[in-house]
């Protein structure tokens, strides 16, 4: 037979029945996809302008002329979680090389201004500085104002949302403790979008614009209840990020009883150690976690902290002796 003579073939039922299902099946997982993508969109913008006042000058010396808005990502973000993983990765070199960590409590209204180089320190006549308290009493004692701020919490603070860790070093100078580096963890409570700015900052010295930018990462979280407008809602009145850090002291301090709530971090064997915690940008909020523990046990002051973040530090206090 010529081919002028030949008849198209059509399809086949059974062909037409099988493209049908195939259709229905990638358009209605494009359908359950797009949903999901949109249930889970962040219910404020990706990128947000955050209203930090004069915090903006402490926290990064950007200068008397400039704008009191910072451009920061929303929760939850995987730059900013970059970022944190590089910061995590400093810290924990700053931590080798050191020979004391002292952390100390700030209220998050009272931005740190001190990042010092290096500390005066007479070994003949100066204290030892065994604890962070002793430490911010040191501090006074030089001249420091370290009553205003730094609180005088001495193994955690449930109040405070902010605190300064400084990484001290080996010193080549008589009478000076040499600072490695100090990191700035704040978070702080705003209304210029509704959420919590959080942010972790180290310093080698004071900041100064352009030449010496802290290194770091900042984050915005909007409250746990996305639906809620205002403050009043409960969630949004009950997320937080505390305590920052936990200080765990030698088991010998234990033979003087100063109460159970200071008592019961009494539990080094050698030598003191900290928790500490940053907040994570890959976590969506700051809800905060249930704690059943009493408060005779140390897990009662951190428990509610498992699970929300995975920026978690053991450090020694004393981590080079």
């Amino acid at each position: 037979m010529s081919p002028s003579h030949r008849h198209n073939r059509g399809y086949t039922s059974a062909e037409l029945l099988l493209v049908l299902a195939l259709g229905a099946i990638v358009i209605g997982g494009t359908v359950v996809a797009f949903g999901s993508l949109a249930k889970n969109l962040p219910r404020v913008s990706a990128v947000v302008e955050v209203d930090l006042g004069s915090k903006l000058n402490t926290y990064y010396g950007a200068g008397a002329s400039s704008t009191t808005k910072q451009t920061v990502n929303s929760a939850p973000n995987q730059g900013a979680v970059g970022l944190a993983e590089r910061l995590r990765e400093q810290f924990n070199t700053d931590v080798i090389s050191a020979t004391a960590v002292y952390c100390l409590a700030r209220d998050s209204a009272t931005a740190n201004t001190y990042h010092p180089t290096s500390i005066p320190y007479n070994p003949s006549t100066d204290q030892v500085l065994d604890t962070s308290q002793k430490f911010r009493d040191h501090l006074s004692s030089k001249g420091v104002s370290a009553t205003t701020l730094y609180g005088s919490e001495r193994n955690f603070s449930s109040s405070k949302s902010a605190a300064t860790i400084f990484i001290l070093g080996y010193s080549k100078t008589a009478n000076e403790l040499n600072v490695i580096s100090t990191y700035d963890i704040d978070v702080v409570k705003v209304t210029k979008p509704d959420g919590f700015y959080a942010s972790v900052r180290r310093y080698v010295g004071a900041p100064v614009v352009n030449v010496n930018e802290p290194q770091g990462y900042e984050v915005f979280y909007p409250p746990y209840d996305y639906n809620s407008t205002t403050w009043a809602n409960a969630s949004g009145t009950t997320d937080g990020f505390t305590p920052i850090f936990v200080a765990f002291e030698r088991s010998v301090r234990a033979s003087l009883s100063e109460g159970s709530t200071t008592d019961r971090f009494k539990k080094a064997a050698e030598r003191p150690f900290y928790f500490i915690w940053w907040p994570d940008p890959g976590a969506g909020d700051l809800r905060k976690q249930p704690n059943s523990y009493p408060t005779t046990d140390p897990r009662q002051a951190y428990n509610h902290q498992g699970g929300r973040t995975s920026f978690m530090f053991t450090v020694p206090m004393f981590p080079s002796l």
